[in-house]
């Protein structure tokens, strides 16, 4: 079994639950979501200061980070060996290309069209596996009097993916002077929550779950 984490994504299917199941952990929760990604996202500009893409930096709970450098560890001396780590991130980021590394734009903004994501660095830190990567535009955006708008998600709430509750937006490289962003936090209904945490492991919400969870990232230009 290929055990690395996110492997079992194809099209935008999720599949990783029975995956997990034999992950031996008593602390796992019994309910939606199983893992959590707690997220620091980075909006880039250019030297015309055109958005040209987005840097991810995704930290994953420690249970999780655990069983992926597990089935990584090739050489069985139970450590994160750097060209370990290497081969986890390139295999992430090119299992969860074609749904668009979870991220969902507002069709009512601009919507860019991505490139290949570039892998920039992986990492344990205290415990937990950090990974970085960047996802170009195929085309740079002029944002100028525009907005973009978009969420990152798990469709299922298989995985909480989130920023820092601290976070009053993303962080901007180029254009700062000109941009700013804004998280909006979701607000789900009681009944939404109670549905949540009524499934199990091997139980699918059957999509559209992690989207009444979502944080929505709006950035706007001047």
């Amino acid at each position: 079994m290929n055990r690395s984490i996110f492997s079992k994504y194809r099209s935008g299917a999720l599949a990783i639950a029975l995956a997990l199941a034999a992950f031996p952990v008593s602390q796992q929760a019994h309910a939606h979501p199983h893992e959590f990604v707690t997220m620091d996202m980075t909006a880039r500009f250019d030297s015309n200061k055109h958005m040209s893409g987005m840097t991810y930096v995704w930290t994953f709970d420690e249970f999780f980070s655990a069983y992926a450098i597990e089935g990584q560890d090739k050489n069985k001396n139970q450590k994160a060996e750097p060209e370990e780590l290497t081969a986890l991130l390139v295999e992430i980021i090119g299992n969860i290309k074609d749904i668009k590394y979870f991220t969902v734009f507002d069709k009512e903004h601009v919507v860019p069209e991505f490139a290949p994501a570039r892998p920039i660095s992986s990492k344990m830190v205290d415990g937990k596996l950090r990974i970085e990567f960047v996802v170009p535009f195929a085309k740079p955006l002029d944002l100028r009097g525009k907005k973009l708008r978009y969420a990152i998600y798990d469709d299922e709430f298989y995985i909480a993916m989130n920023y820092d509750p601290e976070n009053e937006g993303i962080n901007i490289t180029g254009a700062a002077d000109r941009c700013s962003s804004g998280i909006d936090r979701p607000d789900p209904d009681e009944e939404i929550v109670a549905f949540a945490s009524s499934l199990g492991k091997e139980q699918s919400s059957g999509g559209g779950l992690g989207a009444q969870f979502a944080e929505w990232v709006t950035l706007s230009c001047k």
